[in-house]
């Protein structure tokens, strides 16, 4: 849609100075001139809001992974603070309002993705891994309330105690599987935030103006430049295809 609407800009700019040179021949009525030129004008305002949605497309899809980020880090020390027994409900609550706030942010983005496949296949990404987060914490959460019933529970005797430490000693190898997941969860994530960041810039819009193309070039440019950061992330996160695609996406930007 936007690259058929930056199209039309090109013919219709076409059109304009086409007429304008039958217009100065007296040969095309000045309302059918003046008429194209305010077609135009639309059509090159479409362009301009168009690409304006797809930066802020761009811009809310960096916000957003950007709060996961900070999500999984805040995950992993109350997984980590839980494994020491001094994980507080508090932290959970904390996690589950970003939570809140990152869905939110990402039904907003949903009503924009209808004309985008490729967004459409990120947003549906980003509520998988949501929903993976939301199950994580609810299950951090009910260990963390399992450990205090626990412990106010099985204080007074000695066998009671030495229960809880097998538990705890089950729950901290569990804690470790689920620790390393999370890392090869984040590292594909970030990876798969790579590709669409370079899939965006892949189909930046090819136009015809001068000052258009340093636009398109500039976008795109950015687009790639997302692209290697996940891309380095995911690198060191422990996925190392993403090597590969970091040295894929600099060339690209080389030739621009």
């Amino acid at each position: 849609m936007r690259i058929k609407q930056i199209a039309a800009v090109a013919c219709l700019a076409s059109a304009l100075a086409l007429c304008a040179c039958e217009n100065n021949s007296e040969t095309v009525p000045k309302a059918d001139y003046d008429l194209l030129l305010q077609e135009y004008a639309e059509v090159k305002a479409g362009a301009e809001a168009a690409r304006e949605e797809s930066v802020a497309q761009a811009q809310a899809i960096d916000n957003i992974l950007r709060e996961l980020s900070l999500i999984t880090g805040q995950t992993i020390s109350l997984r980590t603070d839980v494994e020491h027994g001094t994980a507080r409900l508090t932290q959970v609550e904390q996690i589950e309002s970003s939570i809140t706030q990152i869905k939110s942010r990402i039904a907003r983005l949903e009503s924009l993705s209808r004309e985008s496949e490729s967004l459409r296949r990120l947003v549906s990404s980003l509520r998988e891994v949501i929903s993976a987060k939301e199950a994580e914490i609810e299950t951090l959460k009910a260990e963390i309330q399992s450990r205090d019933s626990m412990i106010s529970a099985q204080s007074d005797t000695i066998s009671a105690h030495r229960g809880t430490i097998v538990m705890q000693n089950e729950t901290i190898t569990r804690q470790q599987d689920n620790l390393r997941a999370a890392f090869q969860e984040q590292a594909q994530m970030l990876f798969r935030a790579g590709e669409d960041f370079e899939t965006l810039g892949d189909n930046a819009p090819d136009v015809s103006g001068r000052r258009d193309r340093n636009k398109v070039k500039e976008y795109a440019r950015e687009m790639y430049m997302k692209a290697t950061f996940y891309y380095s992330k995911a690198l060191e996160s422990g996925y190392p295809e993403a090597s590969y695609r970091m040295d894929r996406v600099r060339e690209k930007m080389d030739r621009l």
